[in-house]
């Protein structure tokens, strides 16, 4: 199974997160490299976590990461009702 991530520049750090997986994982870093690996501890913490529970853990042969940059804040929205 391949997983997209979703990385999302935002304009302190990085987000992570994944649409393919029934179980949320959203990881945060200060730079693409660190949100990348702190995804995939996330991944496999949970995975393990799963195991460990008796539960069914997806096989991922791999990860697609797709980026995209932010366009709007909260600030964005300010005064609006």
């Amino acid at each position: 199974m391949i997983i997209t991530v979703i990385l999302e520049q935002m304009p302190h750090n990085w987000c992570a997160h994944t649409p393919d997986l029934q179980d949320s994982i959203i990881a945060t870093g200060k730079t693409r490299n660190a949100v990348i690996q702190n995804f995939r501890d996330a991944m496999l913490d949970l995975f393990d976590y799963k195991r460990e529970q008796g539960q069914e853990v997806p096989e991922v042969t791999a990860l697609e990461f797709r980026e995209t940059r932010e366009v709007e804040t909260l600030e964005t929205y300010a005064g609006v009702a």
